[in-house]
């Protein structure tokens, strides 16, 4: 009997060891296992949501950069629709050149030009023109248009138009510009 009964307190020891150590290996998985893993979870949800916020805070941008991009395309068009030419020479017979033809086609007698001295500026030359010429006023007002969209910058001064023929809507036009150039 003496052997069972020795036999119960080495289960009853064994039973409260392992209870123990079970106890001890639950608290140890709690403080270094579970617990900490929670943390870097939690933490790592809340970096999950601020890449998904900024997920979709981009999306919108990047659907906006298509409006933005046919918009900036539209402008360009504009721009280089106004867009003057500033030569880097003064091209002055390139000038004079270019309004022979535009008078003839718009029937435009007596073009006399003149041209005064050229002023130098730190970016840029300008040479002063003055013009007189006479025509019909639809035919001079079509000739003014065309030096206009002339692909060079230039800048009206002053423009006199006074009526020759009223009948037959004949004008005389006495007119100073400017034309520039780059000096770089």
């Amino acid at each position: 009997m003496k052997v069972v009964q020795s036999q119960i307190v080495w289960c009853a020891r064994a039973q409260w060891t392992m209870t123990l150590l079970m106890a001890s290996l639950i608290l140890l998985f709690l403080c270094f296992g579970l617990v900490p893993g929670n943390r870097r979870q939690a933490f790592l949800k809340g970096q999950i949501a601020d890449k998904a916020r900024d997920l979709r805070d981009n999306q919108t941008k990047a659907n906006n950069l298509l409006t933005l991009a046919n918009e900036v395309q539209r402008l360009q068009l504009r721009v280089e629709k106004f867009n003057k030419k500033l030569p880097k020479t003064a091209e002055l017979g390139e000038f004079i050149r270019d309004l022979t033809p535009a008078g003839q086609q718009f029937m435009i007698r007596k073009l006399v030009h003149s041209v005064g001295t050229i002023k130098r500026q730190d970016l840029y030359g300008e040479i002063p023109v003055n013009m007189s010429f006479e025509g019909e006023f639809t035919n001079v007002f079509s000739f003014l248009r065309q030096l206009e969209e002339m692909p060079r910058l230039t800048r009206v001064k002053s423009l006199t138009v006074h009526c020759k023929d009223a009948k037959a809507g004949q004008v005389d036009v006495t007119m100073a510009m400017n034309i520039y150039f780059s000096e770089l």
